[in-house]
């Protein structure tokens, strides 16, 4: 895996904003489900499918999740017709789990490596230098990234430096990285966070020197 899900996981999402005058911006959060409801007429002449498996018919099931903050009496409405429901963890989705402390770098951890259920370890880390309640593109300076050895045990690679590019037409944005630890892989998360740690160090001696 490439640290490419890890990124997607912390930034692919956008925050619902509250007023700018919130003074406790907290969202409780519901939904509701509606079956075979009506399609009214008014929107539109009668729906079918050649597909005996769409459900794009006069009758369809609904849902829409409320968002609503007391603070600020903001209130979002999110509807959707064909809906699908997951409950799944933190660690599976590769967010929400709290940073870990080594070599002076917070890690945040992304998804597993494997989709297995029972697989949950994180198959990257993004590297920030402070601790944040969410990461954003300018607190990202390196990455490790799980990797496979040659007789198959795991091993793992780093990187820093990311350059962000802003998404295509239909595709997700990217990054690139300044420097990576080629073939030489880390045996631990420790150790390929330390290598991350110090070309970051060296880095910024060798800008001081040359300013």
């Amino acid at each position: 895996m490439s640290s490419s899900d890890a990124l997607a996981a912390h930034l692919e999402w956008e925050p619902f904003a509250h007023r700018a005058d919130c003074s406790k911006p907290v969202w409780e959060v519901d939904h509701q489900l509606t079956y075979g409801k009506l399609r009214p007429r008014h929107e539109g002449p009668e729906h079918a499918c050649p597909n005996e498996e769409c459900g794009h018919r006069d009758r369809y099931d609904r849902i829409t999740v409320r968002l609503l903050c007391r603070a600020c009496d903001t209130v979002r409405l999110i509807g959707g017709e064909e809906h699908n429901t997951e409950t799944t963890t933190t660690a599976r989705i590769g967010y929400g789990q709290s940073p870990k402390r080594v070599a002076g770098l917070w890690l945040y951890p992304g998804p597993p490596l494997l989709r297995l259920r029972e697989y949950n370890t994180p198959g990257a880390y993004l590297c920030s230098r402070e601790k944040v309640d969410r990461l954003s593109e300018k607190d990202i300076v390196g990455t490790v990234t799980e990797g496979r050895g040659k007789r198959g045990g795991t091993v793992w690679h780093a990187a820093i430096g990311p350059e962000f590019h802003p998404p295509a037409r239909g595709l997700s944005g990217y990054a690139l990285w300044a420097k990576t630890s080629g073939e030489k892989p880390f045996t631990s998360v420790t150790a390929a966070a330390k290598w991350v740690a110090a070309e970051l160090d060296a880095t910024a001696n060798d800008t001081e020197e040359n300013s």
